[in-house]
């Protein structure tokens, strides 16, 4: 074992030491065995990665010495991190198909890869992590939607949304991408060609390999959820929106932007969409309908008492997401600057028009962050899409660590990230109730 004190510093605060001391063996004997050479910095840095996440360990295994540059110090730059993602999409299908596809499987997770060395470097945050692993995911589905020729139909327009946190420049490590694809058809008996492409196109995003997968995804967000039709016609879109719809189907439209498509199309479908979101709604029924659907989230999807749902559970990420919808819904008719699919910059402009108090937004940004970083730090292990933080004191020591919480005592670290976590969770319900039941 390296036995240089950055790296032993590293192994000390790994957020899951026994995975970081094994990995950094392996990794060492192999590079001896074939002669690969890193600085103790780059070293230090894999270490600190080592203990993160098993899925990125073995990405570096596997591709072994063609990973090493990604770790040295000239990387760990936000805006070399930015070229990198503004260079997948010189990706193309010269080739083959799958050649083609598998280079962007590797890119997109060499990418990942290196936002996450941002974090564990300090040089970038969450919130500059979310945006960049947003473009990252934007990125391919823009080659994807390449690649399967959707920008070359000349009988049918196209159009795909991004939903929920991919909408908001939000997402994160194991997210999935919420997803609505829209159709024009210009020339009849067309339509089963693009709903065989865009099947074709999920099908290769969700496929794992050895290299990793792309992204898992979800299009229950389309009209009529999973019993809808994979492709909706543009008509079809028009007439759902333009109907009466229950506060919630607006709240779900207040995270929605046009990524990838007909530049016709999509204005259309961006104009529908904030017509009919943002219209006149009678404040208290407003917040009752808001409050209700908020409670039912919670009692039906929170989990059981074993664990505490970060997201769904009470005081969680879904009163921070109700309570701006809330602001929206009530005030994006007359204030154009809310109409916005970020969570933090609704938050940010709601303060600037004095429609939320300085203290409830330092609040509730604190507590996102600190629920985004809690996230992340359980995604990251193994890419799976996990919300709920357990109870276990042993295994919630990782997560303690991941956050800041590096008391040599573990128990005491431990103690420290619950009581943080349950100090944010009744604030940031207080707050919801304050703004939001105020309101009835």
């Amino acid at each position: 074992m390296n036995k240089q004190p950055e790296i032993q510093a590293a192994l000390s605060s790994a957020w899951h030491l026994d995975t970081a001391t094994n990995s950094l063996e392996r990794w060492l004997e192999l590079s001896e065995q074939e002669g690969w050479e890193m600085s103790v910095d780059a070293l230090t840095l894999m270490t600190a990665l080592f203990g993160a996440s098993w899925y990125f360990t073995r990405f570096c295994f596997y591709r072994g010495n063609k990973i090493i540059g990604l770790f040295e110090s000239d990387m760990q730059d936000v805006s070399v991190v930015e070229t990198s993602l503004n260079e997948l999409k010189n990706i193309s299908s010269n080739g083959s198909l799958d050649e083609a596809i598998e280079q962007l499987r590797i890119q997109k997770n060499e990418v990942m890869l290196s936002v996450l060395l941002l974090q564990l470097g300090k040089v970038a945050d969450q919130e500059q992590a979310e945006v960049l692993l947003t473009r990252l995911a934007e990125n391919v589905l823009i080659v994807m939607y390449r690649l399967f020729g959707l920008d070359q139909l000349e009988t049918i327009q196209c159009s795909v949304l991004a939903m929920g946190r991919f909408s908001g420049d939000e997402m994160n490590y194991g997210s999935d991408l919420d997803l609505i694809f829209i159709e024009k058809v210009l020339i009849p008996d067309s339509k089963e060609y693009i709903v065989n492409k865009v099947r074709k196109m999920l099908r290769y995003i969700a496929t794992m390999d050895p290299s990793g997968a792309l992204y898992e995804i979800d299009m229950r967000l389309r009209p009529h959820g999973n019993s809808g039709v994979l492709v909706t016609p543009l008509e079809s879109f028009l007439k759902f929106h333009q109907a009466e719809r229950e506060i919630w189907e607006r709240q779900m439209m207040t995270r929605c932007r046009v990524v990838v498509g007909d530049e016709e199309l999509s204005e259309l479908v961006k104009d529908a969409v904030l017509n009919n979101v943002y219209a006149g709604y009678e404040i208290s029924y407003l917040a009752k309908e808001i409050i209700k659907v908020r409670l039912l989230v919670e009692q039906e999807l929170a989990g059981g008492s074993d664990k505490i749902d970060l997201k769904r559970g009470k005081g969680g990420v879904m009163d921070i997401d109700f309570l701006t919808h809330f602001l929206q819904l009530a005030y994006g008719a007359k204030y154009p600057q809310l109409r916005n699919s970020s969570t933090r910059q609704v938050l940010r402009e709601s303060l600037k028009l004095n429609l939320i108090s300085d203290k409830a937004v330092t609040v509730l940004l604190e507590a996102y962050d600190f629920y985004k970083k809690s996230e992340a730090a359980l995604r990251v292990f193994d890419m799976k899409s996990i919300s709920a933080v357990t109870k276990d004191t042993k295994t919630l020591l990782p997560l303690a660590r991941a956050t800041g919480f590096l008391n040599n005592d573990h128990d005491k670290a431990v103690a420290e990230y619950q009581d943080r976590l349950m100090l944010y969770r009744d604030r940031v319900r207080q707050t919801f109730e304050s703004i939001v039941h105020a309101a009835i």
